[in-house]
């Protein structure tokens, strides 16, 4: 009968032991799954920033395109457009 119940402590000993541990694997997996979310988490919101950041130069931009003095103005310093009875010289090695 002694042993019997030495038996069963021990069993119910490494029982608890075992229990404990798997329950200490889970909560540090969880621990680091948390762990690389707040990471992942921290890259996603600079990304986002940076797309707000274009997002704020595109429609800047788009309101530039709608003002006609300013499409003119660009096509003449970028494709070399000129206005009626102007003449364009290029001149090489100057930017």
């Amino acid at each position: 009968m002694a042993n019997k119940r030495k038996v069963f402590k021990l069993i119910k000993g490494f029982s608890f032991m075992i229990i404990g541990c798997a329950l200490m694997i889970v909560l540090f997996s969880s621990a680091m799954n948390v762990l690389q979310r707040q990471d992942e988490i921290a890259v996603l919101e600079k990304q986002k920033k940076a797309v707000e950041k274009e997002k704020a130069e595109l429609q800047n931009e788009v309101e530039l395109l709608n003002d006609e003095d300013y499409v003119a103005r660009y096509a003449r310093e970028n494709y070399i457009f000129s206005r009626d009875g102007e003449q364009v010289s290029i001149i090489p090695g100057v930017e």
